[in-house]
């Protein structure tokens, strides 16, 4: 197996490969840091098992996320 395909192969079942969806989605969080609770939301495309429809974010998300927390942590007095 290509490595390239290992990044696509299902979590949950290890038989499918994740379908990105063309669909953007809300995603909301929080996270704590020294000013307190940061809430978060982002839109992001979710991967969809093609075997047993898990969903599972994508590769490259954490980047996403960290500029959401990053945006929100700045404009906190």
């Amino acid at each position: 197996m290509a490595a390239e395909d290992e990044f696509n192969v299902c979590d949950s079942c290890k038989k499918g490969r994740l379908i990105s969806s063309d669909s953007m989605e809300e995603m909301k969080f929080h996270q704590w840091s020294k000013k307190g609770y940061v809430h978060c939301r982002v839109m992001i495309t979710v991967g969809v098992c093609d075997f047993c429809g898990a969903r599972s974010l994508e590769p490259g998300i954490d980047r996403i996320l960290d500029e959401a927390f990053q945006r929100e942590y700045d404009k906190l007095p």
